[in-house]
């Protein structure tokens, strides 16, 4: 079930491409300090893993032993020693107990808003392209310097996104106010349309890349429920997700043209 702070969206938080949240390292750490120990119950032997077991995994696997990993191990790490521990509770203990333990580690994940999550074999995996994971790294770099604004509405789109916190109507709408707010901070501009003129004039953008940052912008208008009633049915994940490619490859291409281009913009 769903709490307080996550059916009101009181959050916004994410963890992105090769890296891994300093809360998300908190509840995996908690996970498995509960499932593993070195003195189980008598009775406890099939619900709970000793963690002996899962340090010689570990040992065999990476140096160090498990909970200090995830205390202190950078993201790749951390991962397969989720990835070892998942094994461990699998092979030694009742499916009950495993899949438990899946939904906690993929609750951990998912309200985290992590890039990453669990699937069903307890393999650790992108929940996105590595291609989008990888420009939406680079995108969120560019954003932080170009508008905060941008790069808050963007984070906090993605974080619903990955994690289903909110209908795909009003993650799309974040992503377009990102949008917006990112080309205002590249050229100075009070509004999106202007801010389109100036990449234009600048020789940023040719004609067929301005179509598209148009169209994309006016998809938030048109498609049902994102700015208001429209022509097109109501998105889902998969649009948002659509929308969330194409904005981080536009941003990309910004930039690149942006170092090639001599002219200051916004002077």
């Amino acid at each position: 079930m769903s709490f307080f702070r996550e059916r009101n969206n009181i959050k916004n938080e994410y963890s992105g491409y090769q890296e891994i949240s300093e809360n998300l390292r908190a509840k995996l750490f908690a996970i498995v300090d509960h499932r593993a120990g070195y003195n189980i119950g008598l009775g406890n032997e099939d619900y709970f893993l000793q963690l002996e077991i899962l340090d010689h995994e570990m040992q065999v696997h990476l140096v160090g032993k498990a909970l200090e990993v995830i205390r202190k191990g950078d993201y790749s790490q951390v991962f397969e020693a989720i990835e070892i521990f998942l094994h461990c509770v699998r092979s030694n203990l009742f499916t009950q107990a495993y899949n438990e333990t899946l939904v906690d580690i993929l609750t951990a994940f998912r309200t985290s808003g992590c890039v990453y999550a669990p699937n069903q074999q307890g393999e650790i995996v992108l929940q996105i392209s590595e291609d989008t994971a990888k420009n939406i790294k680079s995108a969120q770099e560019q954003m932080g310097g170009r508008s905060p604004e941008a790069l808050d509405f963007f984070q906090r789109a993605l974080s619903d996104l990955l994690s289903r916190g909110r209908n795909a109507n009003d993650i799309i709408k974040d992503f377009a106010v990102s949008m917006e707010d990112y080309l205002k901070g590249v050229t100075g501009k009070k509004g999106f349309d202007e801010a389109l003129r100036e990449l234009r004039t600048q020789g940023i953008l040719a004609a067929t890349q301005e179509g598209v940052l148009t169209k994309l912008y006016a998809y938030r208008g048109d498609a049902h429920g994102v700015a208001h009633s429209g022509n097109t049915e109501e998105p889902k994940v998969v649009d948002a997700v659509w929308f969330l490619e194409t904005f981080v490859a536009q941003v990309k291409m910004i930039e690149a043209k942006l170092k090639e281009n001599v002219v200051l913009i916004g002077d």
